[in-house]
């Protein structure tokens, strides 16, 4: 017994007539005709009671019929669902972030983009620093991850692929009524007797390195008060006037109404926010995560 005696039979249960079902079926009725009375001798069961015009199911008939109804619609859902997790319409994500998605937008409007537009899609998503998503990725914790391309070690070339999706900005944010929060831009000169707030190495090393060396280049280093593991407590004691911090930025935080964001005139630098994955990773679903997240054009 084959996938096709159950369609050929099904289609000649539904219409009860073998010539409507052979033009359905687009089967010329005499081969029709043979493969059920195959079917019937497998059964050792008559399936139709044969009638002078068309057919009609036997009770045998009707109960293979809901049987076969139910065995086919899974077949088809079976199948789709090998097609769909193929072309990467279904399945799991596991992506890492960090506290970069707070200071790019574009972050989460491509991951709210991704669910609205693959549903069937889980898109798992891990609260981890830069380090920690590069260690997780090569041993296939993670499926993606997003971090600034200073955190990206050469070594890791040979293993990882990696895409832009936006490029940030070191500025500073100060509170709101700071002296410096109506500037169009400061110096770096000026930090010296300012209390700064400054990101913690051991979390971001290749960020922190860059910022760090831009500044001595300068010939002129902060003051700096406090190490921030992360940028959100930065930006919250930025927020309270503790101090101000520098920060790399798309555009300004919604959410931060008591902080502005002034560019500084002699630090012209950036970053570029990689999405990273495994070079080995096949994945469909993996593949259609980077295929959204690099079509943004915000991010751009």
């Amino acid at each position: 017994m084959e996938l096709r005696h159950l369609r050929y039979f099904r289609a000649i249960g539904r219409e009860e007539h073998f010539g409507r079902a052979a033009i359905a079926l687009r089967v010329a009725q005499p081969a029709l005709t043979r493969q059920i009375r195959d079917l019937e001798t497998e059964l050792g069961v008559e399936l139709f009671e044969r009638l002078p015009r068309g057919v009609r199911l036997s009770d045998a008939g009707r109960v293979f019929l809901a049987d076969v109804e139910e065995i086919l619609a899974l077949v088809d859902r079976a199948a789709d669902r090998a097609k769909r997790l193929g072309s990467g319409h279904l399945g799991t994500i596991r992506v890492g972030l960090s506290e970069i998605i707070t200071a790019h937008e574009f972050i989460s409007v491509g991951l709210l983009h991704f669910r609205e537009s693959e549903p069937g899609v889980v898109l798992d998503l891990k609260s981890m620093g830069s380090m920690q998503q590069i260690s997780a990725l090569q041993e296939g914790l993670l499926d993606a991850g997003i971090v600034y391309d200073a955190n990206i070690d050469e070594r890791d070339a040979a293993t990882l692929e990696q895409a832009t999706i936006g490029v940030g900005r070191t500025m500073l944010a100060v509170h709101r009524e700071h002296p410096f929060a109506n500037r169009e831009s400061v110096r770096l000169e000026e930090l010296a007797d300012q209390p700064t707030l400054w990101p913690e190495r051991r979390s971001q090393p290749g960020y922190y390195d860059k910022i760090a060396a831009a500044c001595i280049a300068s010939g002129h280093s902060p003051r700096v008060i406090q190490e921030c593991i992360t940028n959100s407590i930065l930006l919250s004691l930025v927020a309270v006037g503790m101090g101000v911090g520098f920060v790399t930025v798309t555009n300004p935080l919604s959410a931060a109404q008591n902080i502005r964001f002034v560019p500084i005139a002699d630090l012209d630098l950036h970053f570029a926010v990689q999405l990273v994955w495994r070079s080995r990773d096949q994945s469909g679903a993996l593949r259609r995560f980077v295929e959204v997240m690099t079509a943004r054009d915000s991010a751009r």
